[in-house]
Formats: structure tokens, sequence, C-alpha cells
């Protein structure tokens, strides 16, 4: 099966690695430029729990140069659907099927009124992914269950023909006969917490430590459960505590939902299509969710600020990398006496690899030579760099003495050696 990831970010691109390793035509579609690249020049740099490899697939910037698949895997976040779809014509054949793993709801609606909804399968994947650099992906792909479905429950041949090339690769999956109410349930532990980590910037574990935050997050389950209800959807939970609970349920105290991940890095969230899609389907049935539209309100509002602050970010100095050879000490150090708490993690937590900490520093694991105990301390890994016009950047670097290194096209070394990851501002 020719399958075309559209939005082919972190999530997109472990899919379909995990897929092209398992014997289907993959080809991941993706806006950034950067990505594609380095994926073209040197193939997808995979890391999971067992190793890192590369992973030979292609890769394109734009729709005509793909041409029509039999499969297209919608992945964009929820806010781009349109966009992507109005660019996205040169995929669909008259057979080509539309299978949406996004987050929230009303995405099968949107590619029903572009493709036609008899050619609109839904599904939602638990497989993760994390973006490390430009055609670096951490992948959380093992054990992990996808769900798909007709939209009508029915169990046909051609649902069975995707869910083999999932099988095939290795990728747990099952078939719904009530795709709809998995996108709801899915729906319900999304509209439980990660509205309020957004507003509180709360990790899990102080979030599920405070009791007042946890009775609005339960409140907001029980307004979507109720229009979820009303809209004659069938929910496997069937308390709004339980969704708080599975929410966090194998989840480290540092784990930051997607939203709040989104704020972060700056970018727009998918709230509209989270808390905000439980007030617009309310609306639709004459059911106020005043508790929901207050947390998409408060989102918005971040969202809006946040923006405004992105715009205003000048040149500089992004992050620096620091190797460290026993790294667990430097995060105590930072946490504790220096005030700060870590972002993101990468590697296990008792032994992290790398370690981002709030405030602009990257701890890396690098245990120091014989002989060389103390000197891993003091050793810069890299310098990361905000610049205007990236592309633009990049194309006046190549009239300059400087090395591209393997991690990317965004990735250069100097003469006297000082490695420098740039970053639009």
């Amino acid at each position: 099966m020719k399958i075309c990831i559209l939005g082919a970010g972190a999530l997109g691109s472990a899919l379909g690695a995990s897929l092209a390793e398992g014997g289907s035509e993959v080809v991941l579609l993706s806006r950034n430029a950067a990505h594609v690249e380095a994926i073209r020049a040197g193939g997808l740099r995979l890391r999971d729990q067992d190793d890192e490899r590369r992973v030979r697939l292609r890769a394109e910037t734009e729709a005509a140069a793909v041409g029509p698949v039999d499969l297209v895997v919608v992945l964009v976040k929820s806010f781009q659907t349109r966009e992507a779809l109005a660019q996205a014509g040169p995929l669909f054949g008259p057979g080509t099927l539309a299978l949406s793993l996004q987050n929230g709801l009303g995405h099968e609606d949107i590619l029903a009124e572009s493709i036609g909804r008899e050619r609109v399968l839904a599904g939602k994947t638990y497989v993760g992914g994390t973006l490390l650099g430009p055609g670096h992906v951490l992948a959380g792909v093992r054990g992990k269950e996808t769900l798909l479905g007709e939209l009508d429950g029915a169990r046909t041949g051609r649902a069975l023909a995707i869910a083999r090339e999932f099988e095939r690769a290795g990728l747990p999956v099952r078939l719904s006969d009530n795709i709809l109410g998995t996108i709801w349930d899915k729906l319900l532990i999304n509209v439980a917490t990660g509205a309020l980590t957004a507003i509180t910037r709360m990790p899990y574990g102080p979030l599920f430590q405070c009791a007042p935050l946890e009775a609005v997050g339960v409140a907001a389950v029980r307004e979507a459960m109720e229009i979820a209800h009303a809209a004659g959807v069938r929910l496997s939970i069937t308390d709004p505590l339980e969704a708080w609970r599975r929410a966090g349920a194998g989840l480290p105290a540092d784990f930051r939902t997607s939203m709040l991940q989104s704020l972060d890095k700056g970018s727009a969230t998918e709230i509209d299509y989270i808390n905000g899609a439980v007030v617009e389907r309310g609306l639709r049935l004459g059911i106020a969710a005043p508790v929901n539209a207050t947390l998409a309100a408060c989102v918005k509002g971040i969202e809006a600020m946040a923006g405004r602050t992105a715009l205003a970010r000048p040149p500089g100095i992004d992050h620096a990398a620091v190797r460290v050879e026993d790294i667990g000490w430097h995060v105590r150090f930072f946490e504790e006496v220096l005030g700060m708490p870590v972002r993101e993690i990468d590697g296990p937590p008792e032994a992290p690899r790398q370690v981002w900490l709030e405030g602009g520093v990257q701890l890396i694991a690098a245990p120091a030579a014989a002989g060389d105990a103390g000197r891993a301390q003091s050793r810069i890994a890299h310098v990361a760099l905000r610049v205007r016009g990236l592309e633009a950047a990049l194309a006046r670097a190549a009239g300059w003495p400087v090395t591209v290194l393997p991690q990317g096209p965004n990735w250069l070394r100097t003469p006297d050696g000082v490695a420098l990851e740039l970053f639009d501002c």
C-alpha cells in the first residue's frame, strides 16, 4: 500500500518510519523544509528505547511531488486541517482513502467536506514522537495501540487492509465498531488536563496533587459527557473521575501535555478542537458548557500573549548545551539551588541522556574518560541561536567557511570548532 503521511512532524515521522520498515511504500509530507532536507540527505534518524537507527524513506514538501496514493494518514495540527487539504489535492486519486489520527473533534467532518464522507476513516493512535532536530525523532512506538474504523461502525475490507499494514509493521492495531465513541473517550482525557496544564504551566506531578484543579478538570469532563450522551455517542468512560485518573495513569510526574508543550514553544494549541469543540457541540444541542468555555477562553488569551512575546523576541542565544559527567547532580543543583526546573527529559528519568531546564540550559550526559575526571562539566556541546529569517541566513552561510553538521542543515560548525544550532525567531 502506498501511504502518504500528511503532516509529518514528530508523530507522523515516527509512524511513517515504522510503516516503511514494515514494507509499506511511505512518503512523508511536511512543510518543514529543514526536516525534509535532512531526511533526504541521510534518512530519518529514529531513536527509541532500544537503539538509534536511520530509516530510508521519501520526504517531500509539496503534494504534487508525491502524486496519488492509496491512503493519506492525516496528522496535521487540528487548526491546519483545512489549509492542508486545500494543498493536498494531488494526493487523491479515484480510490484514495483518508484516515485521520488527529487529536480532538470534527476532523472527519472537515475531511468529508473536502473529499466525500465515503472516503474517510477515523482513528486514534497512542504512538508518540518528539522532534529532536531536523530529521531526528525520538519515537514511542512499542506497545502503543492504534484504533481505527469506519465512521458508521461497519467492518469493511478496506479497514482490514489498513489494519494489516499496521500489523505488518509490528504496530498494535484494533478495528473499532464505535470509532466516534473512541474519539470521544480520548477527548475526555484531553479535556480533563490539557487546558489546566496550559493555564497553570504545571506538569502532571503538581497538577494531580492539587484538589481544586482536579475539581475543575472533573467538572469539564462531566459537561463533555453530558453533551456526548445527548449526541447519541456511546462512551466507554462512565464516570468523569475515571477520565481524570486515566489521564495521569502510567505517566511520570514531569510529563507535560502537548498543549503545554505548544505554549512552551510559542505556537498555537489545539484548544478549539478539544475544550472549544465541547462548547461548540453543546451549542448545537442547546447545552451550555461554562467550565469548558472558561478554560478555552483562558488558553486563547495565553496564546495571544505568547504570540506577541514571540514576535518581540530578538535574535540571540536560545539555549546553551553543556556536556556533564554527573547529570543527576547537575539537575538537582539547577533545580534546588538556581530555581531552574526540568522542562523536558530524553531517556529514563533515573538515567537521562539529556535534560532541558527552564532558563535556556541543556545538559548532556557525557561521562569523562579515564584521567579526565572533572573536565566534562565545562565542555560546551553547542550554542543554539535565534536568527531572523532562518532560510535566508543559511543561504548566506553557504558563502562562508562553515561546515554543515550531520544533525541537519541548520547545524553549522565555525572554523574555530564552535557548533551552532540555528532557529528562526
